[in-house]
C-alpha cells in the first residue's frame, strides 16, 4: 500500500514538473517571438527614416512638408490602425489648405469599426497613395472638392481619391510623377490600380488591395500583403 501511494505521489510530482517545464518553454518562446517582432518593426521604422533622409526635396514646397510628415508618421510606431491613417490624412489635408492655393474642400470617409493593423512600411505606402492623390488633384484638377475614401468590402480594401475637377484624356497625357508614385506604392502592397478620368467630370484614383483575417482567437485583423514582401 505504501509503495502504491509513493508511486502516485511521484507520478503527480513528475506531472507538475513537466507542466512547469512546458510552461517555461512556452513563456520563453513567446518572449522570443515578441522580441523578434519588435526588432522587425523597428528595422522597418529605421528604413523609413533613412529613405526620407535620402530624398531630394524642394525645401520650400508644400509637397516636401507633406512627404516629411507622412514618412515621420509612418516611422512613429510599430502598428497602425485605420484611425491612425485617418489622422495623418487629416493632417495632410490641413497642410495643403494652408500651403496650396486651393480654394476647394477636402473631405474624407474612413470606416469607424474596422479593426485592421498595418506595419510601418504598409502604412507608408498607403499614405503615399493618399498624399499623391490629394496633391495631384489640388494642383492640377481645378476641383471644388477632393474626397479621400477608404472602404472595406468583400475582403478588399479600397483606397479612393475622387475630385470633381476638369479631368483629362489619359491617352494624350502621360503619367506624371504622382501617378508613378501611386503605381509603385500599389505594386508594393500587391494591389490593383484603377484610374479613370473624364474631361469635365473629374478623376477617380481607386487602389484595391486584398486583406485576410487572422486566426479567430486574435482580437485584431492583420493586413496581409498578397504579393512579394515590401522592399526597404
Amino acid at each position: 500500500m505504501e509503495n502504491w501511494l509513493l508511486y502516485v505521489f511521484l507520478g503527480l510530482t513528475l506531472g507538475v514538473v513537466i507542466s512547469l517545464i512546458w510552461s517555461e518553454i512556452d513563456r520563453s518562446q513567446a518572449v522570443e517571438l515578441n522580441n523578434s517582432r519588435k526588432s522587425y518593426y523597428e528595422k522597418q521604422r529605421q528604413d523609413i527614416l533613412e529613405e526620407l533622409a535620402k530624398k531630394q526635396l524642394d525645401s520650400s514646397s508644400a509637397k516636401k512638408c507633406a512627404i516629411t510628415l507622412l514618412y515621420q508618421f509612418a516611422a512613429s510606431k510599430n502598428n497602425f490602425s485605420l484611425k491612425d491613417l485617418e489622422l495623418c490624412t487629416e493632417q495632410l489635408q490641413e497642410l495643403y489648405k494652408v500651403n496650396l492655393e486651393f480654394e476647394g474642400v477636402f473631405t474624407r470617409n474612413f470606416p469607424e469599426k474596422e479593426n485592421l493593423n498595418f506595419e510601418p512600411k504598409q502604412a507608408l505606402q498607403l499614405l503615399i497613395i493618399i498624399n499623391e492623390g490629394m496633391h495631384n488633384a489640388a494642383i492640377h484638377s481645378q476641383a471644388n472638392f477632393i474626397f479621400t475614401i477608404l472602404s472595406i468590402e468583400s475582403e478588399k480594401l479600397n483606397l479612393i481619391t475622387h475630385d470633381n475637377g476638369s479631368g483629362y484624356d489619359r491617352k494624350l497625357i502621360p503619367d506624371g510623377e504622382g501617378i508613378k508614385l501611386i503605381k509603385n506604392a500599389t505594386q508594393k502592397l500587391g494591389g490593383d490600380l484603377k484610374l479613370t478620368s473624364t474631361i469635365g467630370n473629374g478623376t477617380v484614383v481607386n487602389v484595391e488591395i486584398s486583406i485576410s483575417q487572422r486566426d479567430s482567437r486574435q482580437s485584431k485583423t492583420d493586413f496581409i500583403n498578397q504579393s512579394t514582401p515590401l522592399s526597404p
